[in-house]
């Protein structure tokens, strides 16, 4: 039996009668903590008292308003954010009352719920465009339970088919923040189906003599659920069977234990959530109010908080007061098109990331090119569907998603260590390949560093490394530098453009810069740094070391690498000491002393070495 108590887990064998009390107890039990209200702009009065009665069982309050001629103002007012308009007060002087209640400045993210006694016909149903919603014939639990989940953007819903309970999976997803929905089979009735308003649905490899395949198959035929993420459980070791799933293309694929934070994440990538604390934000930046309503409308279906401007100066206004999560803006607008105002979005450091979904009429190659540049994350051509605005929407928000994350990777690793790791991901070559390869390398370390950690306290050591680090590498990166690694205080830097003249020149210069730097830096710092570098230029072996079963490293090995770092040794303090071949290589860019030849351990003849006494 279910109960209001059940929160949404159903079990296996699910009645119809069971889904419609499982349908509205869910519904008033999410709605009754925070009572909505919404206004019915009405011509019947007896349809519109049988609407606010059934209404009530969903614990909503609908104020009525007969007058079309003060309805904007009355909303307003009201500070109403749903509005249920009367298919018949759409006749005649009213009959674009849709599109001037989004033109009102107040009104743009307005949900507009069209209703009526019954059923209309396709053609007619067009003369309602920009309306959010349609509700014809009876007010059923089912439809009002639709209508108010995207209209008060009630909880995401994942559909669960599955044989086995899983509960594990249903309590984390629970915790994280979804409604979840529990059954055995994907032949629920017809009717039944109507009660389900998921937002993804997660399905057994095998369920009930039916394989995975045949259920998305279904479920892409259903008028109901085509067009909805699906996702796959599996567990066992069938490599066969994964790459059967793999190749149907039916979604991702799910691996036991489920309940792994790879899991969890990619469930959350197929239906995001808000931020915890807040809904997510998105500004719609069109001149056109029937773009507007469609784009606002799919928005707040999705569980968006929805800000919107008629041109790109008022959307650059807009993004600096609302700060959303993504952006659309239209391509042909007033004062600032879509094109500057894009750039004028990129251009501000606290913006850079947001994803932008461009929309035009065209999408040439010119103009791709040009939206790459911008920093345009998606296109969408006119005119398009609402599946299509949806995956629009989708694969920005996950582009956006994972450029932060390899950004924030970046930070740990290498920018050739990631790249490596990619064309692992991407098997383009496998872990083990390594390469001989020209380069220059560069060692530096901080003079006398034991000593100064003895007399500071570790937050003080963390704060001066952490200085001294972004002033270091932001040289080094300017000049073309890899930043191989950080030990303790030193720092193993990479100079590999392929041309090795420029490679050496761009690797002294840095060096030299460094030492500048240093200067200022300890005119500023509560503690003195002097430092140590070596520059040497040669072969080395690049590839990925450690262990493949456990981690790896893409790492540089060889002599030459190894000379780099005793000539860092052998440095006097606050000098730089580079190799005969650096030398060479940069001898007209370069003042140097006296020749030096230094000991290297496993070499017999000695190192041919220079310090660097000035740039040319």
């Amino acid at each position: 039996m279910v109960t209001a108590n059940t929160k949404a887990w159903v079990g296996p064998h699910m009645s119809y009668a069971q889904l419609t009390e499982l349908s509205t107890n869910r519904i008033a039990s999410k709605m009754s903590a925070m009572p909505h209200r919404a206004m019915v702009a009405y011509a019947n009065v007896a349809l519109a008292n049988d609407l606010s009665e059934h209404s009530k069982r969903h614990s909503v309050g609908l104020s009525l308003c007969h007058d079309a001629t003060i309805l904007a103002d009355t909303l307003v007012k009201g500070k109403f954010s749903v509005l249920f308009l009367e298919s018949d007060v759409l006749k005649n002087e009213h009959s674009s009352l849709i599109s001037e209640l989004h033109s009102h400045r107040s009104l743009e993210s307005l949900f507009i719920v069209v209703f009526g006694k019954e059923e209309i016909s396709q053609d007619r149903a067009r003369a309602f465009m920009g309306a959010n919603a349609m509700l014809f014939g009876d007010f059923s639990d089912d439809k009002l339970a639709k209508v108010f989940k995207r209209a008060f953007a009630l909880p995401k819903q994942i559909w669960l088919l599955t044989s086995n309970p899983k509960k594990d999976l249903v309590l984390a997803l629970q915790q994280i923040g979804y409604e979840v929905i529990v059954t055995n089979t994907f032949d629920v009735s017809p009717d039944a189906q109507k009660h389900l308003t998921p937002d993804l649905i997660i399905c057994d490899h095998k369920l009930e003599g039916s394989h995975a395949i045949d259920v998305h198959l279904r479920v892409s035929e259903s008028e109901n659920f085509k067009g909805l993420p699906f996702m796959v459980t599996f567990n066992g070791r069938d490599v066969l069977e994964i790459e059967k799933l793999i190749k149907s293309k039916v979604g991702n694929i799910l691996l036991s234990p489920y309940v792994s934070p790879q899991n969890l994440k990619k469930i959350q990538d197929m239906c995001p959530l808000a931020p915890k604390g807040r809904r997510l934000r998105a500004l719609v930046v069109d001149d056109s109010p029937t773009i507007r309503s469609l784009i606002v409308a799919k928005f707040k279906e999705l569980d968006y908080q929805v800000e919107t401007a008629i041109n790109g100066f008022e959307g650059y206004k807009a993004v600096q007061r609302f700060k959303p999560d993504i952006i659309t803006s239209d391509y042909d607008m007033p004062v600032l098109n879509g094109w500057q105002f894009c750039s004028e979005v990129r251009e501000h450091e606290a913006y850079k990331d947001i994803p932008i979904i461009m929309i035009t009429t065209r999408a040439t190659e010119l103009d791709l090119k040009k939206g790459e540049l911008l920093g345009v994350s998606a296109y969408l051509t006119k005119p398009f569907t609402r599946l299509e605005l949806k995956n629009s929407i989708d694969t920005a928000v996950l582009a956006a998603k994972a450029k932060k994350e390899q950004e924030i990777i970046a930070k740990f690793v290498a920018a050739d260590t990631l790249k490596a790791v990619n064309n692992m991901l991407d098997a383009v070559d496998g872990y083990e390949n390594g390469e001989e390869k020209f380069i220059t390398i560069l060692f530096s370390d901080i003079c006398g560093f034991s000593s100064k950690c003895e007399r500071f306290s570790a937050r003080k050591i963390i704060k001066l490394l952490n200085s001294y680090f972004d002033l270091m590498v932001d040289i080094l990166t300017e000049h073309g530098a890899i930043i191989d690694k950080f030990i303790g205080d030193a720092i193993v830097a990479r100079f590999d453009s392929g041309n090795q003249l420029l490679d050496a020149q761009n690797a002294v210069t840095a060096a030299w810069r460094m030492q500048e730097k240093l200067l200022q830096f300890n005119l500023d710092s509560f503690e003195e740094i002097q430092i140590r570098v070596g520059v040497n230029s040669g072969e080395v072996i690049l590839g990925n070391l450690g262990s493949t079963r456990h981690r790896l490293e893409y790492a540089m090995v060889g002599d030459n690498v190894n000379i780099a770092q005793r000539l860092e040794s052998a440095a006097p303090n606050g000098k730089c000491m580079i190799s005969q071949v650096t030398y060479l290589l940069t001898q007209n860019k370069v003042l140097v002393g006296e020749k030096a030849e230094i000991k290297v351990k496993g070499k017999a003849e000695p190192v041919i070495a220079y310090v660097i006494e000035g740039l040319l």
